[in-house]
């Protein structure tokens, strides 16, 4: 099985001026983006709530949602 990388341009919507590019892995399986906790300065991004995810090897763990600051 191959691997499928894309290059994104990640913007947060409600400042656009705060975007980056990256290669990123597609997981067509994937429910969620998940980002290095670093970038969140960086996209203007605010923790709004913790929450379980389950990873690719169905371990569990707590992760951070987060979403666009104003």
């Amino acid at each position: 099985m191959g691997r499928i990388i894309a290059s994104v341009t990640i913007e947060n919507v409600g400042q656009p001026v705060k975007n980056l590019r990256c290669d990123a892995l597609v997981d067509t399986a994937a429910s969620h983006l998940v980002l290095p906790k670093a970038w969140m300065d960086r996209l203007g991004l605010n923790r709004m709530q913790e929450l379980d995810v389950e990873t690719a090897t169905q371990d569990v763990m707590r992760g951070e949602l987060c979403g666009p600051s104003g």
